[in-house]
């Protein structure tokens, strides 16, 4: 499993030849002034942001083209619907990118330097990709959980932690405590029960792509009370 989590990673780093952390003012300057930030970029639209991160639904249609943009943070991203894409760099052809799978996701730490580039989707379909954006230029020392199974770890770093969820209908997990201010992405949604120390019950009806910010210190269980598999991705900062 996890050779091919990262075979899904590196296709899709290559796709997104993805952003620099940290990176100061005078590093944005220097950046090609034809590049917008990814903030601004075609059919990348940003939903939220905060102190932590910044949360991007880039949603291509057939044939959609980004134009060239810069990214200055390290990301993480969830695949949610997938196409054939090619991208390019500043003075280099345009490449074709190998097909990544939906919910292949991964982290992606590009150094000091920001980075232009441009993605075009292919006409076969639309794709959709959940980019969250590390907004801290460091690590604020915050202890990420341990969880156990069904949760399954895809990564672990100095900055970040995530996991991957899948439920099957009537199926549970016991509670968990949430250790840094996190995101919930979901790939396969349903009907999705949280139960919470001292408050009733509640029952959300998930879709593709949805996320939610979770904050550090939340306690909860979940329970699948749907007909259908439910698959989540979640991430912790540190």
């Amino acid at each position: 499993m996890a050779t091919g989590f990262f075979k899904k990673s590196w296709a899709l780093g290559l796709i997104l030849t993805l952003a620099s952390a940290g990176c100061s003012q005078t590093q944005r300057e220097a950046a090609d002034p034809a590049a917008p930030p990814v903030e601004h970029a075609s059919f990348h639209q940003l939903v939220f942001a905060n102190d932590d991160f910044a949360v991007l639904n880039n949603r291509y249609p057939p044939g959609g083209d980004s134009g060239f943009h810069t990214h200055y943070r390290d990301i993480f991203y969830v695949v949610i619907q997938s196409a054939p894409q090619s991208g390019q760099r500043v003075g280099q052809p345009l490449t074709a990118a190998p097909l990544v799978q939906v919910g292949a996701a991964g982290y992606s730490a590009n150094g000091l330097e920001p980075r232009v580039h441009r993605i075009v989707n292919s006409d076969e379909g639309p794709s959709q990709f959940i980019v969250v954006e590390l907004r801290r230029p460091r690590p604020r020392g915050d202890a990420a959980s341990t969880r156990e199974g069904p949760y399954v770890q895809i990564v672990d770093n100095e900055r970040m932690r995530a996991w991957r969820l899948i439920l099957e209908p009537g199926q549970s997990v016991p509670i968990i405590s949430q250790g840094g201010n996190g995101v919930r992405v979901v790939v396969r949604g349903g009907l999705l029960t949280t139960s919470t120390p001292d408050l009733p019950d509640q029952t959300l009806f998930l879709r593709a792509g949805d996320f939610a910010v979770q904050n550090s210190g939340s306690t909860r269980a979940l329970r699948n009370t749907g007909t259908e598999a439910i698959e989540l991705v979640e991430i912790e900062l540190k």
